[in-house]
């Protein structure tokens, strides 16, 4: 076996020349001269990132291979990457192709009907190619040859068509067909607007109704009485002092609880920083609690306030016979309720006060 550096040489080169036609073409792997480079710059960056993290995952299986736990500079060099590749993602590619989504899908769509018309074309070429043919070699049958011709084009637009029509299966209505008489008056040159029925707009309703309609709110408390003391089922408890929010004068509820975690793993997933609730948001938040207090409704105290107005002036209305007399016979004494107010019981009244006095003396 020849082992010099020529023979060598010359093997290498012929290896790579019989390797060269199975590459594939620039055509096939470039981009495209009039494609979008968005969607290229995508898939690069989308392919380096994993990449990347084929190369982290190799370091980490060979630190743990080798029982090695210290990171080198290539395992941070790795890890700066892949923040780098995601953050390209996330922040540059994602709005980006948001903003464009309608340029791109009408870009698509003009390239879809592109090919199926090159498509149709093609066959109706075809059909007209072969009916011209069969009509060559025979003198005799050129008119049956035409109308196969023409049939079978017919029938190859049919069958390339988008969709069927189902329009064409329902049977006109007398509104929609036209008569003479509307042709003969747009005929005339003046324009007409087309007849629409009227319609009527939704109403607001009025808040004497919004009210009525209005449904009383869960009450938050009796919802975590009954998950916690209840339910046998195991529950995670927050730390301690972790739910004391308002200089310790509430705490934290459970729905709080939970929106807050939302937060926070939506915030570590997508490497965002949620921005915090205005001024104006909690001036809402707090605008819609109608009478609320330690998550619970306080609303039923006005509304048997309420209630006893309403009696107090039945009362009023309907005489002395009903609650409302009684209630005003106990606040107000008539001058004849009690004994006379003149003559001789003046003067038993003050013999009465003067006996218990001296007695207890």
């Amino acid at each position: 076996m020849d082992t010099s550096l020529a023979s060598i040489l010359s093997g290498l080169t012929t290896s790579l020349e019989s390797a060269i036609p199975a590459l594939p073409t620039s055509d096939s792997i470039l981009p495209p001269a009039n494609g979008i480079t968005l969607l290229d710059a995508k898939n690069e960056l989308f392919l380096s990132y994993l990449q990347t993290l084929a190369l982290r995952n190799l370091a980490v299986i060979r630190s743990a291979k080798d029982g090695k736990t210290n990171s080198g500079n290539f395992d941070d060099q790795l890890v700066r990457d892949l923040v780098k590749h995601r953050v390209y993602l996330e922040k540059g590619v994602r709005p980006l192709e948001d903003r464009l989504k309608y340029q791109i899908d009408k870009v698509v769509r003009a390239a879809e009907d592109e090919a199926r018309g090159a498509v149709q074309k093609a066959a109706v070429a075809k059909q007209s190619a072969a009916a011209a043919a069969a009509s060559a070699a025979s003198d005799d049958e050129e008119n049956s040859d035409e109308d196969d011709g023409s049939d079978s084009e017919a029938d190859s637009d049919d069958g390339l068509a988008f969709r069927p029509n189902p329009g064409a299966l329902t049977r006109p209505s007398e509104a929609t067909e036209p008569t003479s008489s509307k042709r003969e008056e747009a005929s005339d040159g003046i324009y007409r607007p087309p007849r629409i029925n009227a319609t009527t707009m939704p109403t607001p309703l009025s808040p004497r109704r919004e009210k009525g309609d209005r449904k009383p709110m869960r009450s938050n408390t009796i919802d975590e009485y009954v998950a916690d003391e209840l339910s046998g089922a195991p529950t995670a408890q927050p730390s301690i002092g972790s739910t004391i929010t308002a200089g310790g004068r509430r705490d934290k509820s459970a729905r709080e609880r939970r929106e807050e975690a939302e937060r926070t793993a939506y915030e570590e997933s997508n490497l965002v920083r949620l921005p915090k609730e205005s001024k104006k948001e909690r001036a809402k938040k707090g605008g819609n609690k109608r009478g609320g207090f330690g998550g619970e409704e306080w609303d039923l105290l006005g509304q048997g306030i309420g209630r006893i107005d309403r009696l107090t002036k039945k009362g009023e209305r309907t005489g002395a016979g009903g609650v409302g007399g009684a209630l005003e016979r106990s606040r107000k004494r008539k001058v004849d309720d009690d004994g006379g107010r003149g003559g001789v019981d003046i003067g038993r009244d003050f013999e009465r006060r003067k006996k218990r006095a001296m007695r207890r003396n």
